[in-house]
């Protein structure tokens, strides 16, 4: 009955899509405000056929209905309850299924949102764009993806899920997160669409498309490091970071997205910025696309992308047109982009956001070539080629340093051309301390120029940034004030974030250790100033997994229980650490060989990684960064919509521009 129930929901939801986009097509065509605010109704049919298809598929995974393929393939009766409920974004369908209802989620809101605003021929232009990119996903999983085929001969019991997304909560958290910054994107860029069809650049639709780009951006960032840390916390190889192709694709449309959120900052409003704008929003749509198709056709083998694909074709397809419609558009319009007068650009904070966003270029190129080379030696010559961590640090490094001192700088610059002597002199308490840094460095005997260059540039990014936080804070708390100060501190935490996480991934890459121990029952051994104990083994059976676990003692504390397990009917082996965290490191550890008799030795993997746990700190401070801006954002709208006379001066999370 459920299944039924969401394959209809998919079904409600690909006519509910593609009568929006003809009802808003009528209404423009008829220049009929009334008919642009009914396809509202289209709207939410969309939404709720999504909801229904979604609720099915819970439902047919927590009362084990084995005569969907999907559950019989992905979840099983032993599966523990919060697995059940990741089992949806666990394999290829549903994680579609997962995509378009949470798209269909933002269309709704975009279209309630609107209010009387939602009549104009511009938003009518964004909904159609939106609801296309929804139409295709929905079109994709009655076609290729569809997560409601049902089998005849139903199994007794399902397989379960992959052993890896069922061994460490993150998974419930992971994904969703990742997808409502990856979709997110798709608002957006439809604005964008609309502004160049339309032809509309004023301030309001330009802070409505960065208001929608920023909650994008946040999700984004946090389900970037949340992969990071399950990585870290699932994969036992010590690591939060491999350059993995799949990883690049999410990092990706994050670049670009970021590079659009300084770039839309910036006080020139001439039209080479306008077109830098809009190519921003296109391109980090087009990625989200790309990525799409990097995980999820089977091109790629990596732990995070789903094998066994049919989609490949259909994504690429659908990436060529974005990005074919995308150009011609933007060269259709590049009069009208380029009408504005673009003043001159010399010492001052708009240079400062131009040079920021040509390094955030280049290493967007530099990145997605080191990713799809291997697929393009491939295709032309059959050779497998890799390109691993070595070529992207190499590259990425010096730029990520240069982004590190740009970002500091900026804030401290005027808007308007400002003397070499008195930007000097703004940034110069921020350079000594940055100098200071580097020498403490060397006196204290460090000799890689890498680490040396992280800890100068990121002592410059705190300091300046902390330095920022603290004028911001004396301000008066009066009307817009208020306004300004809210929105400078979410710029200024997320900046702060970024210098934690610049120092913690230099200090954790550069000084940690790895070993392994070969340790005897009740006997100690010694790595890298710790103590380690081994107090012998246990094994732990439940319905759902079968794990031998070693107890060991860390300086005295612990127990610490590195295991490996087997789950259900898998003969998959899995290693799952057991790490000791702390303020200045973490020491990690893995169950690498357990003992072959009873009484006999076992072998532990350790690494300790210093300030390790300091990335996620800062990752969290720059989501924190962002939704406070979001929080500001909301604010000035409500004030609006108020009438307390807000101003168009005032700051929208900061200086917005047109597009």
């Amino acid at each position: 009955m459920f299944c039924v129930v969401g394959g209809v929901g998919l079904v409600v939801s690909l006519a509910g899509a593609v009568g929006g986009i003809f009802q808003y097509l009528w209404g423009i065509h008829r220049r009929s405000p009334a008919t642009i605010r009914n396809a509202r109704g289209m709207v939410v049919l969309v939404a709720v056929g999504a909801l229904a298809s979604t609720v099915a598929m819970q439902h047919a995974l927590l009362t084990h209905d084995f005569s969907l393929v999907y559950v019989a393939e992905n979840s099983s009766k032993e599966t523990p309850l919060l697995y059940q409920i990741t089992g949806m974004w666990s394999s290829l369908a549903g994680s579609i299924l997962l995509w378009a209802a949470v798209l269909s989620g933002y269309l709704l809101v975009v279209a309630v949102r609107a209010g009387r605003r939602g009549s104009d021929a511009a938003f009518a232009w964004t909904m159609v764009v939106g609801l296309v990119v929804a139409a295709f996903f929905f079109a994709l999983m009655l076609h290729s993806a569809n997560p409601f085929i049902t089998t005849p001969h139903p199994p007794a019991d399902g397989a379960g899920p992959n052993p890896l997304l069922q061994d460490y909560p993150l998974v419930a958290f992971h994904p969703p997160m990742l997808y409502l910054g990856y979709v997110g994107f798709t608002i957006p860029f439809a604005f964008g669409i609309a502004s160049l069809i339309t032809g509309r650049s004023d301030m309001e639709f330009a802070r409505q498309t960065r208001y929608w780009a920023l909650i994008a951006w946040v999700f984004l960032t946090l389900g970037i490091f949340l992969g990071a840390w399950w990585s870290y916390q699932v994969l036992g190889w010590g690591g939060y970071w491999a350059w993995d192709p799949v990883e690049n694709a999410a990092f990706l449309p994050w670049l670009c997205g970021t590079a659009y959120l300084h770039s839309s900052m910036s006080s020139n409003r001439g039209g080479n910025l306008r077109i830098w704008n809009i190519s921003l929003l296109v391109a980090t749509f087009c990625l989200t696309i790309l990525g799409t198709f990097f995980t999820r056709s089977g091109v790629l083998q990596s732990v995070h992308s789903f094998s066994g694909s049919t989609l490949g074709p259909d994504l690429i397809g659908f990436f060529a047109l974005a990005s074919l419609v995308s150009i011609g558009l933007i060269a259709w319009r590049l009069p009208m982009l380029r009408s504005g007068a673009f003043s001159r650009v010399g010492i001052s904070r708009d240079a400062a956001f131009i040079i920021n966003n040509l390094l955030f270029a280049a290493l967007t190129a530099i990145i997605l070539l080191g990713t799809v080379f291997p697929l393009l030696a491939q295709a032309v010559n059959g050779e497998v080629v890799s390109v691993g961590p070595p070529f992207f640090n190499s590259f990425s490094a010096p730029l990520a340093l240069a982004l590190l001192f740009f970002m500091t700088v900026s804030p401290y610059l005027p808007a308007r051309d400002v003397s070499w002597r008195l930007a000097f002199e703004k940034v110069f308490p921020y350079l000594a301390i940055a100098m200071t840094t580097v020498l403490a460095s060397v006196a204290l005997g460090l000799r890689d120029k890498g680490v040396i260059a992280a800890y100068g540039f990121g002592a410059f990014a705190l300091s300046g940034t902390i330095s920022r936080m603290v004028r911001q804070l004396k301000r008066p708390r009066s009307g817009s004030a208020i306004s300004a100060r809210v929105a400078g501190l979410g710029s200024s935490l997320a900046h702060l974030g970024v210098g934690i996480v610049a120092i913690a991934l230099a200090t954790s890459t550069a000084f940690g250790v790895r070993g392994e121990l070969k340790l005897s029952p009740f006997s100690s051994g010694y790595f890298h100033g710790h103590r380690f104990t081994y107090e012998g083994v246990t094994t732990l059976v439940t319905p759902s997994r079968s794990s031998l676990r070693a107890a060991i003692l860390i300086d005295g504390t612990g127990p610490y229980l590195p295991q490996i397990s087997q789950f259900g009917t898998n003969t998959q082996v899995i290693g799952t650490p057991s790490v000791k965290t702390g303020i200045t490191e973490d020491v990690y550890l893995t169950l690498d060989s357990p003992p072959q008799s009873a009484g006999g030795p076992i072998m532990l993997g350790v690494v300790v990684e210093p300030l390790v746990s300091w990335l996620w700190v800062g990752g969290a401070v720059m989501g924190a960064g962002g939704l406070a801006s979001v929080a500001q954002a909301l604010g000035r709208r409500r004030r609006r919509a108020l009438g307390a006379g807000v101003k168009d001066s005032e700051p929208d999370m900061a200086p917005s521009e047109a597009l």
